[in-house]
């Protein structure tokens, strides 16, 4: 059988992580979670801040070309998995699209309001501040999606129950109409 890859696209502090935690536990299958951030933190400490920027520039590419490419691996080895990832990139969507071409891809749009975003923010502690922001307009521009959950609006139980419907729905699902697209 196909792996299912639930790929969760939200700006930072959107709730990606709350919500792909919630799908493990009510999934009826295991489901692997797998994070941008987990990649991110490969690299040395404070290298994505305080590092030289034209090695920063050099480096994340790579990175998150190194994360799609292992995304593909897991779900070639018959993982299913929940992607908890940030897209702001057309570019980094196309790489998606085809390495994820051969497996099921439920594609999730996790939204939340810019001020809700900066106040967890600055709640959490542990974010760079203004990095939502910076994310805000870009994330959500790769077409439509297979569902929109918005974090702000609904509760957890919520925006996992219209996951999980899509996800037992087995229907075409947005990616692999992208994939179908004309290059």
């Amino acid at each position: 059988m196909t792996a299912t890859i639930i790929l969760l696209n939200g700006t930072s502090s959107s709730g990606k992580t709350t919500i792909a935690k919630q799908l493990q536990q009510q999934l009826p299958t295991p489901f692997m979670h797998v994070q941008v951030d987990t990649f991110a933190e490969m690299l040395p400490e404070g290298f994505l801040e305080n590092g030289d920027p034209e090695l920063r520039r050099a480096t994340g590419p790579k990175l998150i070309s190194g994360y799609h490419r292992a995304l593909a691996a897991l779900a070639e080895a018959g993982n299913d998995l929940i992607v908890d990832h940030v897209i702001p990139s057309p570019k980094w969507f196309a790489e998606c699209v085809a390495l994820f071409a051969p497996y099921r891809v439920l594609f999730v749009g996790v939204h939340c309001p810019l001020e809700e975003l900066q106040r967890r923010e600055l709640a959490r502690g542990d974010r760079h501040i203004g990095l939502a922001e910076m994310q805000f307009t870009a994330v959500h521009q790769h077409g439509p999606y297979d569902v929109a959950v918005d974090t702000h609006a609904d509760s957890p139980e919520t925006c996992v129950a219209a996951i999980l419907a899509a996800v037992a729905g087995g229907e075409e699902t947005a990616v692999s109409r992208f994939h179908l697209l004309p290059a």
